[in-house]
């Protein structure tokens, strides 16, 4: 991961949420701790949009696999919000992730309960340990290269005995537009972002690796019309 980005996530993590809440404020905080702490218009519409994209996701994931998901890791784990809502879904849920900031890989296993977390380069994962769900959620628009971004992609197709799923792809198609908006909405952007650069991914890229491993490729849109962002991402499901 680029050094800069290294250094903004290392300093990421909250006191744990109070669970006796309802799910979705839950949710909301461990999603604010991920860097989902931005000034919007509607701030509950925001986090309802991101909810609502994650049941859809669930069910898709539910779909492809018939139901039959008990192991799940993540890459880029962060606060364990994925985690998190997973268990509260999967009874005996096995759980699993690595993340590259200590303070959020803290924060995911006492959010999970789960000790098999650990913080390190998502390119340093252990591949002997399969399961179910291998996913990655928003994190590989911060990784430094296509070479590095497709090490750990193969790895999590090796380490996934069903599906491997990737949420919050920035669209290569859509590059120029998305810089000249962020450009256009932010003075002196250049400068202010100089070295926190994203990574941009095309969908031949995703399926020549998916090939490659005898697997498919089914691509989403991302759907938040509260996110900026949402506009230039995409999802993609490989089993």
């Amino acid at each position: 991961m680029n050094n800069k980005w290294h250094q903004i996530w290392n300093k990421k993590g909250v006191n744990i949420p109070d669970f006796s809440r309802d799910e979705f404020d839950v949710f909301c905080d461990l999603k604010r701790a991920n860097g989902y702490d931005v000034n919007v218009r509607d701030e509950k519409e925001y986090f309802s949009n991101f909810y609502r994209e994650w049941m859809e996701m669930y069910n898709r994931l539910t779909e492809i696999a018939k139901g039959n998901i008990h192991s799940i890791y993540e890459v880029g784990c962060g606060s364990g919000v994925n985690l998190y809502l997973f268990k509260n879904r999967i009874p005996d849920v096995v759980l699993g992730g690595i993340d590259y900031s200590e303070g959020l890989a803290n924060m995911a296993r006492n959010v999970t309960g789960c000790s098999d977390i650990e913080c390190g380069s998502a390119e340093n994962m252990d591949v002997e340990a399969h399961f179910d769900l291998v996913m990655a959620g928003a994190v590989f628009q911060y990784f430094d290269s296509l070479d590095y971004a497709g090490t750990v992609l193969d790895k999590m197709i090796q380490k996934s005995e069903k599906i491997v799923y990737i949420s919050e792809l920035h669209d290569l198609e859509l590059q120029e537009e998305w810089l000249a908006y962020r450009r256009a909405s932010m003075e002196n952007y250049d400068q202010i972002y100089e070295g926190l650069g994203k990574l941009f991914y095309s969908r031949e890229w995703i399926l020549d690796i998916a090939d490659r491993h005898g697997k498919q490729a089914v691509f989403t849109k991302c759907d938040n019309p509260e996110y900026w962002n949402s506009k230039y991402e995409f999802n993609c499901f490989i089993f």
